[in-house]
């Protein structure tokens, strides 16, 4: 199992927060550091210090060797498809085949709303995806492109310098039909998020059924899951993670019992590592820790001590 680390961009993050974590996770042999975009706060209502994402990702790009880096995820809502294909390659380039990009339809309407972005129906933000995904596919394999959809175009268009990963490396989530068959289609990895174990679990069955449909080899696409780190030695380690997280997004499970009935992953290690075997089992290959307090440094050892190489 690899372990990877999500900050989330609009909630406070700051710059000595990103090198600190970022040396960190370089230093442990964490397989990757990705980080949210957004124009404000999960809870419009807060006042918060945003970091723009892809000036983020491009830091990171230049102070890690190691690191898989990118956006998780860049909404197709905020970013037009031809831009985040360009950055993406730069990026690509830059790090020397270390991008990842995680694309999504779109979800916080408080936030378009504030910021002033239209903010189309689910059917539309699905579609707009859907088209962003061909476009950022064939601008990553081809040049001299010309291709037409409903939303975006191109006309004898191609991005110089050509990328250094030969396939566009792209996270997509979700659960639902349209989004499982656009993952088995444009995708190189599928990302669960916020999912029980046993919910985990019976997507994956789903996955491996969208795949096989379109001919797909399910094998072929990695699997994630992005959960927040609640990892503890004992009960009360649990539940004070579970007060830092809280302190983010407040809806969460309030202690380590109610964690437990969640069917969150996380626990104490002795559950944890329960858990990961679990994920194993039913194709999970990497785990992708959402890091809401960046100070709790002692929680990216334990992840190294205690199941780094599980």
């Amino acid at each position: 199992m690899r372990f990877a680390l999500l900050l989330e961009s609009q909630e406070g993050l700051t710059w000595p927060d990103l090198f600190a974590v970022a040396g960190q996770a370089e230093k442990l042999g964490f397989d990757g550091l990705y980080v949210s975009d957004h124009y404000g706060p999960v809870d419009i209502t807060q006042h918060r210090e945003v970091l723009p994402a892809w000036m983020e990702i491009a830091v990171l790009a230049n102070v890690t060797n190691q690191l898989r880096i990118g956006p998780l995820v860049s909404p197709i809502t905020l970013r037009h498809p031809v831009d985040l294909a360009h950055q993406a390659i730069a990026l690509d380039v830059l790090s020397n085949g270390r991008i990842d990009l995680g694309m999504g339809a779109g979800w916080h309407e408080a936030e378009h709303t504030r910021f002033g972005r239209k903010f189309p129906t689910p059917g539309e933000r699905v579609s707009r995806l859907e088209e962003s995904l061909e476009v950022v596919s064939l601008l990553w394999r081809e040049t001299n492109v010309t291709w037409s959809g409903q939303y975006y175009s191109l006309v004898d268009a191609s991005i110089l310098p050509r990328p250094v990963s030969a396939e566009p490396p792209i996270i997509l989530g979700g659960g639902g039909p349209r989004m499982l068959s656009l993952a088995a289609r444009f995708a190189r990895e599928w990302n669960c998020f916020y999912k029980s174990i046993n919910e985990v679990e019976e997507l994956q069955i789903n996955m491996r059924e969208v795949c096989e449909a379109i001919g797909r080899d399910p094998r072929s696409l990695q699997r994630s899951l992005m959960t927040p780190l609640v990892v503890g030695r004992t009960e009360q380690e649990v539940d004070a993670r579970i007060a830092r997280h809280r302190a983010v997004f407040s809806g969460l499970p309030a202690n380590a019992r109610e964690w437990r009935e969640s069917g969150f992953f996380g626990g104490t290690l002795l559950e944890v590592k329960e858990q990961i075997e679990r994920l194993k089992a039913a194709g999970i290959e990497r785990i992708v820790f959402e890091h809401n307090d960046p100070s709790d440094i002692e929680a990216l050892d334990l992840v190294n001590a205690e199941l780094l190489g599980i």
